[in-house]
């Protein structure tokens, strides 16, 4: 870090820096994860250690930029300065990505360094104001949603109130629901909805409960009044009447809308109104829809299940690049050529349906566009393409931001969506005539008068060159400025064509740029033949070649700009009405961009399984109940992509009555949680609309997806193994149904051996028994196999591997059955434990098993059995295991093997006898 001397700080003496630094001191403590920026008109500044280093990191990777203002008698203050671009760019990254709070300042127009006030702030869940820094020049791949949260007692019970605003799509959301004290059906909407922040009142309780959700879920929490959250039914209801658009012929109040019955969600909507100071910008009038959200139209997903299968990447992931594809399931089925596209994908694979009839049009889709090949490859590689952001021309609309350019954009939507009907159209599909191209050839009908009101209004001619202009026939004094505007370009023609003469070079180039005005370009190598000229002056060099001009094009040029500039000044009213009338077609805009991004996701489901290594198959979708899953040659989606992987592929068979759950063992490493986890990606794939990973499937539809696999301690989060455990089984407990599929991994080896096995037998039997629903549950405890000897719906697998001239092999195979043997040291040897204790271990093992062959009493054989299961649970998992887990587990060993008081054992191994 530099200190230069204090009349270099941001140019400011050292009074002025005394002023600011107290001006900054005075503003107060902030939270760590809210950035103060400070707008000084030609860049930006953040100040104070916290924020310079995490700012400076972000932009320059270190903190060497960080600087100090230092003008003695007061404590010095550290600053960073940022260009404008570096700003957004710590923007982008600060509120995409970190999840942080954003605060920017401008000063007033004293010169005073304490006259500052705060102008913009945003947070993950309202990005309104920064949408034009966020989204400017890129395109808005990720929606952004805010949730308020209200609770009441209802005996043993809970209400949750939630609502849900959406800037993106300007969409309010209500739905209420009971909930237990582990809030199961929150999360469950919390993963539904993906917000980026939560709004809840002050208070400890059952909302400091909600708090640890919603971080143990990575949704930022902020703490609003107790009152925001009881504002006036009367008030609530007159906020809402600016905000809502309603239909044609619907009374324009939302007194009478069913909605608002919700009482206790709509007084948290109020409160995120509030908070998004959405009544305080009068664009926001007339542009939002309110709806019930139906919790029940979707597959309920666990915050477990989505970690477990990998459905969404992790934040900040880059969606170009080539690892983006196999990082999780939205990946996969990413394949979108549109911002809106993306957008609907991450809602869908969020969101699997219920509706079968929806599925059995996606799906019929899906078919028919791999059915029609030369259609599905021009519409991915040529017509999506061209589509813009529907959306954010139509926000610019909305927000009276939108310039000619934007009005033209949105025409070449318009026009270019037409061949997009037409070739859906001539597949003469029943799903895509009735689902895509007849409704967008009625929103194109809607557009029509849209469409002719650009043609008659802008010089399509023109923007040839990259001018935005009203055509002149609309106003005399425009007509008159046409036509200088014609003289002057026939004047800098005549121009170009003598420089072509004078100096006999074919190759240069009239042109211009904003800065230069109109100019000539030659290109490097004819540069001594322009020097030998005193007719033409050099302007620069350049990569690209040698710009100059001469004084009658400088003078020209400068006379063009200034009639263009007028130009723009009499076209101004004519250009506001003309986006007056735009903004009336909002509603059809808004239809078009949700039908353009369905499109995109039918398509890229197409693509996807086109493309898989192995195509992708159409499942077979049964109702819910039909009891019947079958997934033959069943691969991962995510690791079939991978480079240097040959996938093994296995079967799932479950019926009603018959099999309805694989208890499945066998060595560490060896797929089980892969196997499981592709059973659950298949089930969701299909219940999105996707084409699936595997030779043939037929699916029952769930109505729930529900995971335990892996576990860790969660220090952040203040939770051990055991307890992240607990909480993810009990939620599962308390939400499967029989028409649910559940997959469990590693279940009880956060605690210790006994307390592990016996919860893991009561859960698997639990599900087996009473729930029977779809369970896939990989232990390394053996003895839960046999459940399957007593429970005809219990099937036992393992997966299979082998040991020849001592070459180990993992075969990834599922077969029926107990695995015959451990291979925990085997596997100790792939994962290159040190020699030394690998052959201390055989050596053991070797002792053990002459033991064991001396054994004639069947409780002692079932005590060796015991022992035999724990030394390889130890070699499987003990490198997830901590030191205390581990000491555990032995401990529990050693106390059941002395607590037998078996003869055999005390002759065996003495020593654990000793007192």
């Amino acid at each position: 870090m530099s200190t230069p001397s204090p009349a270099q700080a941001l140019n400011l003496d050292k009074n002025a820096q005394k002023a600011f630094i107290s001006y900054y001191n005075g503003l107060g403590e902030k939270p760590l994860t809210t950035i103060r920026f400070f707008n000084r008109v030609d860049y930006y500044t953040v100040h104070g250690p916290d924020d310079t280093e995490l700012v400076s990191k972000i932009i320059y990777h270190s903190t060497a930029n960080v600087k100090q203002m230092a003008p003695g008698d007061v404590e010095p203050l550290l600053y960073l300065t940022l260009s404008r671009g570096n700003f957004e760019n710590a923007i982008r990254e600060l509120l995409l990505v970190r999840n942080h709070r954003v605060e920017v300042y401008v000063k007033e127009k004293s010169n005073r360094q304490s006259d500052w006030s705060l102008e913009y702030k945003g947070s993950p869940g309202n990005l309104v104001q920064f949408e034009d820094v966020l989204f400017n020049r890129n395109d808005m791949v990720a929606g952004s949603a805010m949730i308020a949260v209200n609770l009441r007692n209802e005996g043993k019970q809970t209400m949750v109130g939630l609502a849900c605003v959406d800037c993106t799509d300007c969409e309010m959301s209500l739905t209420e629901f009971l909930d237990d004290d582990f809030f199961a059906e929150l999360e469950a909407t919390i993963v539904l909805l993906g917000p980026r922040e939560c709004i809840i009142p002050s208070g400890e309780g059952e909302y400091g409960r909600i708090r640890t959700l919603m971080e143990r879920n990575n949704v930022m929490v902020t703490i609003r009044k107790k009152t925001d959250f009881s504002i006036a039914y009367d008030d609530i209801i007159q906020d809402l009447n600016k905000l809502l658009r309603f239909e044609k012929g619907q009374q324009e109040s939302a007194n009478t809308l069913p909605e608002v019955n919700k009482r206790l969600a709509l007084f948290a909507l109020a409160a995120a109104i509030k908070y998004m100071a959405l009544l305080t910008d009068d664009t926001n009038f007339g542009q939002y829809k309110l709806k019930l959200l139906n919790l029940n139209r979707y597959v309920h997903l666990d915050a477990a299940a989505v970690r477990a299968l990998n459905i969404l990447p992790k934040p900040g992931t880059n969606i170009t690049s080539p690892a983006y594809r196999w990082q999780s399931i939205l990946g996969v089925l990413d394949r979108c050529r549109t911002p809106q596209g993306h957008r609907l994908m991450a809602q869908w694979v969020k969101q699997p349906l219920r509706n079968e009839a929806t599925l059995q049009d996606r799906h019929n889709i899906v078919q028919c566009l791999l059915d029609s090949p030369s259609v599905l490859q021009d519409l991915y590689d040529v017509q999506l393409k061209r589509i813009p952001d529907v959306l954010m021309l139509t926000k610019r609309l909305m927000r009276k931001k939108a310039t000619l350019q934007d009005l033209f954009r949105t025409y070449q939507i318009i026009v270019r969506t037409p061949t997009i009907a037409t070739a859906l159209a001539d597949m003469e599909n029943t799903s895509v005539t009735n689902i895509l191209s007849n409704p967008l050839q009625d929103t194109l009908n809607d557009l029509k008068m849209l469409k002719e009101m650009v043609e008659q209004v802008i010089d399509l001619e023109g923007i040839q060159k990259g001018e935005y202009y009203v055509k002149a026939s609309f106003d005399s004094d425009l007509e008159e400025m046409k036509q200088k505007l014609d003289r002057m370009d026939s004047k800098m023609d005549k121009m170009h064509r003598k420089a072509i003469d004078d100096l006999e070079l074919d190759n240069i180039k009239l042109e211009f740029v904003s800065h230069l005005g109109y100019h000539f370009r030659i290109t490097l190598k004819d540069d001594a033949i322009l020097r030998k000229s005193k007719k033409y002056r050099v302007l620069d060099v350049i990569k690209g070649g040698v710009r100059f001009t001469t004084d009658e094009l400088s003078e020209c040029s400068q006379e063009t700009a200034e009639i263009r500039e007028a130009y723009e000044e009499q076209q101004k009213s004519i250009v506001n009405e003309v986006i007056r009338v735009a903004i009336g077609y909002l509603g059809p805009l808004t239809t078009l961009n949700f039908q353009l991004a369905q499109i995109d996701c039918l398509v890229s489901f197409a693509i996807a399984a086109k493309n898989a290594p192995i195509p992708y198959v159409r499942p077979k979708m049964l109702p819910e109940g039909s009891g019947i899953l079958h997934l033959r040659n069943i691969r991962h989606p995510c690791l079939e992509l991978q480079e240097d992987v040959s996938y093994i592929a296995n079967d799932v068979n479950f019926a009603e009555g018959e099999s309805t759950m694989y208890i499945i063992t066998g060595p560490n490493m060896g797929g089980k949680s892969t196997f499981i986890r592709s059973v659950g990606t298949t089930v969701l794939m299909a219940h999105v609309g996707s084409f699936v990973s595997c030779d043939d499937a037929v699916i029952s539809m769930v109505d729930s997806i529900l995971g335990r696999i892996g576990a860790g301690d969660n220090i952040v989060k203040g939770l051990s193994t055991f307890m992240v455990e607990m909480i993810e089984t009990s939620a599962i407990i308390r939400t499967a149904t029989e028409k649910s599929l559940v997959i469990i991994d590693e279940l009880g080896r956060g605690t210790s051996t006994y307390d592990g096995c016996g919860i893991a037998w009561a859960i698997a039997e639990h599900l087996a028994k009473e729930v029977r629903c779809f369970t896939l549950f990989a232990t390394h405890f053996h003895e839960i196999a046999e459940l399957s000897s007593s429970t005809p719906t219990v099937k036992s697998y393992y997966m299979d591997a082998a040991v020849e001239k001592g070459q180990f092999t993992l075969l990834y195979r599922l077969k029926p059955g107990v695995i015959e043997r451990s291979f925990g040291i085997h596997v100790a040897k792939l994962a290159d434990f040190p020699q030394h204790l690998v052959e201390l271990a055989e050596e053991k093992y070797e002792e053990y098993e002459d033991h064991v062959r001396n054994i004639t009493s069947e409780s002692d054989k079932e005590l060796a059995k015991y022992v035999e299961n724990t030394v390889e649970r130890i070699w499987q998992t003990g490198g997830d295991m901590t030191d205390v887990e581990m000491e555990e587990v032995m401990d529990d060993c050693r106390r059941r093997v002395t607590e037998s008081k078996s003869e055999y054992f005390k002759k065996a191994f003495p020593d654990l006898f000793m007192e």
